[in-house]
Order: structure tokens, then C-alpha cells, then sequence
């Protein structure tokens, strides 16, 4: 089916404010939040479905806007399971899970901690696009046994070509995506050094979202058609969510390099101790003798 897909890309991320709308159920302990964006975008697809609808079942009348609507709800009831396999395998590798979220983009799971290993990350990022691919298989299997093409068999085509997008795009090589998690890991697993992961994985991040845009505006032109205007601001703002998400990931990663590298012999300071009663003369002979220390302890007598 025709359209942009709404999945955003997952970001694990440490327990924080938890994030705003109703909480519909649990996964493993964790809320899983219908976020109110979730409803704009619910809106928006399924009007930008509606034509393609109408043009792969010209027989339908206005219904085809509840066709459009019910492939929305199967979208994301598909980026639903890729998040729940996330959460199973972070919990499963000894994270805690603290929300599931149904947003606009799609959605995203949030867990405390920090992979320890660079087969955890690997592990954990790895299993969303699987899972739909594995749907993708399985929703063309069934549309193919399909007697006709009704409108449940266009329902199915067309979970299982969105499921078949969202799981390769999200194995795309660059943070944020669930591919740049992979990449991470596996520099991080070659060089031992995970900021090196991050910061390799997150640049790369920003090339495919160049490249997002780039393939909206370039493609049409190869086979003699013009860009289309809803297709390239799909483009750019899903470019601009990537870019932002890579540039984030790189300054976590310098980050936390710069932060590892503090020791508390590198923060300390000698410390000059003088009495309570001491005078400012005083004080300043005894730092002047101590060799200009940068801090000073008064002690109470």
C-alpha cells in the first residue's frame, strides 16, 4: 500500500517522567500509554490511505474510509508487537521496562539501564524488525490463499507490505533506528569501546537521514515522474526526527566518554583547615604557605 508509515524508531532511554496519555494495559510490568499525538496521526493516515484504497477497490463508496481506518488500527497493532518484543528481550537481558508508548511516530519502549554488553543492545534492538518481518511473512500467506481480492485480501496485502517497510527501514545502520542500535553493538563489540559505537552509529544515522529526503525528491525523477509534495514532507519530517535523534545519540556518547574518564583524585582539590577565629590575614599566610589550595576548610573550634 501506497503512503509513509508512521513507526518511529526506538530509543531506549533511562526511567524519567512517564510520558503523557491513557494507560490502555501492561507489558511486563510496564504501562503501555496511548498517547493523544497518537490520534492525529491515526487521522492523517487514514485520510492519506483513503485514495489508494479507492484505487486498488474503485467499487467502494465512502466506506473506503473505514477500510483506510481499520489498515491504520493494523499498523500500529503491528508496531504494537515490534515494541512488546523489544520489552520481552530487554526484560528478559535484566532491564526494567518502564513504558510502552503508541505515539505518533509509531511508538517506543523506554527502559532503565544500560545494556552492559554489546550483545544485549544487539539482542534487544534486533527482535522489533524481526518480528515484522515474521508478520509480514505471515500476512502474505495469507493473502495469497485469498480466493479474491475483498477487501479483507486488500487489508492483508497491505499489513503485510507495511510490516515488510517498517522492518527493513528500521534495520537501516544509524541511530536512532533499531539498525543503528545493531551498529553500535557491533563496533562497540570490534573496537571494546561503545562511545565509538554510538558516535560511528549516530553519524550514520545522519547520512540515512539525509538520504530519506533525498530518495523522496530523486526517485520520481528516475522513471521521468515529478516529487510528490505529501511524500517529501513525509520525508522531511521523518529526516528531521532521524537527524535530531543521531545528533542526540552522538552527544550521549561523547558524553559519556567525557564522564567515565573523571576520577575523584582528578575533582579533588587540597583543602588549607584554620580555626573559626582565625583572621583574614591569617587565612591568606596559611593558602600562601600551602601553596594557593583552592579550597578552604573553617573548623569550628
Amino acid at each position: 500500500m501506497d503512503g509513509p508509515e508512521p513507526r518511529a524508531p526506538r530509543t531506549p532511554a533511562p526511567a524519567g517522567p512517564r510520558t503523557k496519555g491513557w494507560v490502555i494495559g501492561r507489558v511486563v510490568g510496564a504501562p503501555v500509554i496511548l498517547t493523544p499525538s497518537w490520534f492525529l496521526a491515526a487521522a492523517i493516515l487514514t485520510v492519506l490511505f483513503a485514495p489508494t484504497v479507492q484505487r486498488l477497490a474503485p467499487h467502494l463508496g465512502p466506506e473506503i474510509y473505514l477500510v483506510s481506518f481499520a489498515f491504520v488500527l493494523l499498523l500500529f497493532a503491528s508496531v504494537f508487537l515490534h515494541e512488546v518484543a523489544h520489552a520481552l528481550v530487554a526484560r528478559a537481558r535484566g532491564q526494567h521496562v518502564t513504558e510502552l508508548a503508541v505515539t505518533l511516530w509509531g511508538g517506543h519502549t523506554a527502559y532503565s539501564g544500560t545494556s552492559a554488553r554489546p550483545l544485549d543492545g544487539f539482542l534487544i534492538s534486533v527482535v522489533g524488525p524481526l518480528t515484522n518481518l515474521a508478520l509480514a511473512v505471515v500476512f502474505w500467506v495469507t493473502f495469497q490463499a485469498q480466493p479474491t481480492f475483498s477487501v479483507p485480501a486488500l487489508l492483508l496485502y497491505a499489513a503485510a507490505f507495511s510490516n515488510a517497510f517498517v522492518g527493513f527501514f528500521n534495520l537501516l545502520p544509524g541511530l536512532p533506528l533499531d539498525g543503528g542500535q545493531i551498529l553500535e553493538s557491533a563496533v562497540w563489540a570490534a573496537t571494546g569501546s561503545r562511545t565509538k559505537g554510538t558516535v560511528a552509529a549516530g553519524w550514520v544515522g545522519r547520512a540515512v537521514a539525509v538520504g530519506v529526503v533525498a530518495w523522496a525528491l530523486v526517485w520520481p525523477l528516475t522513471y521521468g515522474g515529478r516529487p510528490d509534495l505529501w511524500t517529501v514532507a513525509w520525508a522531511a519530517l521523518i529526516g528531521a526526527f532521524l537527524w535530531s535523534g543521531a545528533g542526540q545519540a552522538i552527544t550521549v556518547g561523547r558524553t559519556r566518554e567525557a564522564v567515565s574518564g573523571l576520577t575523584v583524585r582528578s575533582l579533588a582539590r587540597p583543602a588549607v583547615a584554620v580555626p573559626s577565629t582565625a583572621t583574614v590575614g591569617a587565612v591568606g599566610r596559611s593558602v600562601a604557605v600551602a601553596g594557593g589550595p583552592h579550597v578552604v576548610a573553617v573548623l569550628v573550634d
